[in-house]
């Protein structure tokens, strides 16, 4: 009998399990696909205070982000990044006191912060690679963080199993049939399991989790809403990222990506299904529209690499605009039987602070211990790594990719070096056997999605001749 099984493998699932199992109970956490196979992967990859949310008047949001910001730059240092945003003044859209005591509050909100307060700039001799406009001149800097969003699940899977807790991936909660103090599940492989609770986790899917497969009832409603981006090749030297306003109120974020791309996102466009989401034609063209406004060389379709959507499970709110639609969350208990705690809502980075939240709920109808760790003990790969055990053995670029994704995880990456002679197989020039044996053994790695968008973000522009390859030495881990 487990004490607690968690339906959703994305950021929210795993950040729940991670805290659970070290709080002592019995976790399983199941997961019909991969690992931040949904939203948790397709985000703007920042952990922000969501400096805009300050015009909805969302303080508590704000405060509770800016002081996770802190957090998770402690426990995954290799994997997180500080950025300086520069915020163009537009003149028309909101005055200069405004934007000034909007970044006072944001530097204050938070508390103590390690990272560089706001400041005035001169966009146009401040930068050594200036890509705007002359007739922008005035502007603003303030800090946030970047993050790999996928890896920042994985690593808090990693961390749930390390300390006991069963993660299944790939494997669909089909049925579960309630009882007065425990629950009965059934998997798409017909594995039975028995659990005293239930956490509903799974985004966008919440609803169908609970009225089709739980036969439970909620009041709540989700609001879908989409966000896209585009992946376009560099469009200005400097690690400089810009958060640019536009004429409809909204924001759009051109940040430097992987050392060769400019990611540009993202879109607020309201969708009936969570289904394949895909960017419209509408959205690419609102994009390059919003950056064009402010570039002094224009950016066309042909500059676009790549594009991915994802959809967004807001809270419903009622609110008339997709954008202004709360990004905090809510959840809904129900204890007409054996425990159900369904999860409404969230974003990336108040998810360990979420995961508190819903425990503490839980905590009012079973025995859970209030200790509250997981913003003391780092993830796995932040302590310093050993970064010459692949002096000499692998390119410079693959090397620091490692250190930025694995961190002192790269020992057992060495490994696995050896196990394979030199590596083995050298696919390209970033991606050889060793790693993909390591990803299948190490990182619940399964198939080559897993492997080039999620593990490794290697699959923007990795060749489609090497794919078929990619998939004959996966198949020879699996």
């Amino acid at each position: 009998m487990q004490d607690l099984l968690i339906i959703g493998g994305g950021i929210n699932g795993v950040g729940i399990a991670r805290d659970a199992v070290g709080r002592g109970l019995k976790v399983t956490l199941v997961e019909k696909g991969d690992l931040a196979s949904q939203t948790s992967s397709w985000s703007t990859k920042l952990i922000h205070g969501g400096i805009r949310y300050l015009e909805n008047y969302e303080f508590r949001l704000v405060r509770e982000s800016l002081k996770e910001r802190e957090v998770i730059k402690s426990i995954a240092p290799h994997i997180s990044k500080p950025i300086r945003f520069v915020m163009p003044h537009v003149s028309h859209l909101r005055p200069v006191w405004l934007i000034r005591v909007g970044l006072l509050l944001y530097d204050w909100l938070g508390g103590f912060i390690t990272l560089p307060k706001s400041k005035y700039v001169n966009l146009q001799n401040d930068y050594i690679d200036n890509p705007l406009k002359e007739n922008f001149q005035k502007g603003y800097e303030y800090s946030d963080l970047s993050i790999d969003d996928a890896r920042l699940v994985l690593l808090n899977a990693q961390d749930a199993i390390n300390r006991g807790a069963e993660i299944i991936l790939n494997n669909a909660v089909t049925n579960a049939t309630r009882y007065d103090d425990y629950w009965k599940v059934e998997l798409s492989d017909k594995k039975i399991i028995k659990t005293k609770a239930i956490i509903n986790a799974s985004g966008p899917f919440v609803l169908n989790i609970l009225k089709d497969i739980c036969k439970v009832k909620t009041s709540k409603s989700l609001r879908l809403v989409q966000g896209s981006h585009l992946i376009v090749k560099k469009i200005y030297e400097g690690e400089q990222a810009y958060i640019l306003q536009q004429d409809d109120k909204r924001i759009v974020f051109m940040i430097p990506y992987q050392n060769e791309f400019t990611l540009i996102g993202t879109t607020d466009k309201e969708v009936k299904s969570y289904l394949n989401p895909t960017i419209t034609p509408d959205e690419q063209s609102y994009l390059l529209n919003a950056v064009n406004c402010f570039l002094k060389k224009q950016i066309s379709v042909s500059d676009i690499v790549w594009t991915y959507a994802g959809i967004r499970p807001l809270l419903e709110d009622f609110n008339q605009s997709a954008s202004k639609v709360t990004r905090d969350y809510e959840f809904d208990l129900d204890i007409k039987g054996a425990p159900i705690l369904s999860i409404f809502g969230g974003k990336l980075t108040t998810y360990r602070k979420l995961a508190e939240h819903a425990l503490e709920k839980l905590a009012a109808v079973i025995p859970i211990q209030n200790k509250k760790w997981t913003d003391q003990e780092i993830l796995p790969g932040g302590q310093i790594s050993n970064t010459d055990l692949f002096d000499n053995l692998i390119p410079f670029k693959m090397k620091e990719r490692f250190n930025q994704s694995y961190g002192n995880q790269v020992s057992t990456l060495y490994s696995y070096y050896n196990d394979c002679k030199e590596g083995g197989i050298k696919l390209t020039e970033d991606l050889y056997e060793f790693e993909i044996a390591y990803l299948v053994n190490e990182e619940m790695a399964s198939s080559v999605e897993d492997i080039l968008f999620r593990r490794t973000k290697l699959g923007i522009s990795f060749p489609k001749d090497k794919v078929n390859i990619l998939n004959d030495v996966l198949k020879k881990y699996l």
